[in-house]
């Protein structure tokens, strides 16, 4: 199955444990639903927004300005994992993004870059270099709307946006998640379960119209490790009306590296691609 450079960009920016949790995140409706118009549920919700935040490392994973994650991307093909490939991510906060795929000769590599409401990409296998097109901008900054670490580090103090606590979700019998809503605008919510120990992510739920009609998209988070005094999942499984789509396996995440901006930059021809 070929994948497009676009498709593979959108699954980064998250064993026996973690087939158990992929059959028991199912649902949106929750077992035990607050009452959305008592003012408590909205403090509730803060409440345990800012408990997320600090269990993900506080003031170090609010004041990082840029990171570097490596690992493996693997695409899904009617809920089968395909062919993984290796990734180099880095990001330098509000808005670029670069995302390496493959390493070696130029053939073997695809590259997206995202600027703001510009982008790049470079497809290897074709050794073409383009300018992105307007669905994959657009694409870009709706998987930027949903990612866990913008939400947390900012977004959810948006104007406009509304936090409550939604109720408590069935995990396996006698066991439940919290479940935090946030409602980025009228038409759109994200459902935030937490572990009610941990007060770590577990999933990330949100449903939006596709050409089909409304789809359910869903992110699950596993194995929370450190890394500079910040916790990151290292397994991160995107799913889409209950199919897997895809898993991002990190191996490392660098905060605050030196970055140089001039690899966002498109090359003037493909031989002066670095």
């Amino acid at each position: 199955m070929k994948v497009t450079v676009s498709k593979l960009a959108q699954g980064i920016f998250r064993a026996g444990a973690i087939s158990l949790l992929l059959g028991l995140l199912v649902s949106v409706v929750p077992a035990q639903k607050a009452d959305p118009k008592d003012p408590k549920n909205a403090e509730l919700g803060l409440e345990m927004l800012k408990k997320v935040i600090d269990a993900r490392g506080g003031a170090s994973y609010l004041k990082f300005k840029s990171l570097i994650a490596t690992g493996q991307y693997t695409p899904f093909d009617k809920g089968v994992s395909t062919i993984p490939r290796q990734f180099v991510d880095t990001i330098v906060y509000p808005d670029k993004e670069r995302v390496d795929f493959g390493k070696g000769k130029k053939k073997d590599r695809d590259i997206q870059v995202n600027v703001g409401k510009t982008g790049w990409v470079y497809d290897g296998a074709a050794e073409t270099l383009k300018d992105q097109n307007e669905k994959q901008i657009q694409d870009h900054l709706e998987g930027m709307e949903f990612d866990i670490d913008r939400l947390l580090r900012g977004g959810w103090q948006a104007p406009g946006v509304e936090i409550r606590f939604y109720g408590r979700e069935e995990l396996r019998p006698g066991e439940r998640a919290n479940v935090v809503a946030i409602q980025l605008k009228p038409e759109q919510t994200i459902y935030l379960w937490l572990d009610r120990n941990t007060n770590l992510p577990l999933s990330l739920i949100y449903e939006k119209i596709g050409s089909g009609g409304l789809v359910k998209n869903e992110v699950r988070f596993f194995q929370y490790v450190s890394y500079d005094g910040v916790k990151f999942p290292n397994i991160v499984d995107f799913f889409r009306d209950g199919v897997q789509v895809s898993r991002v396996n990190y191996q490392s995440i660098k905060l605050d590296p030196p970055i140089n901006d001039e690899i966002f930059a498109k090359p003037a021809s493909v031989k002066a691609l670095k």
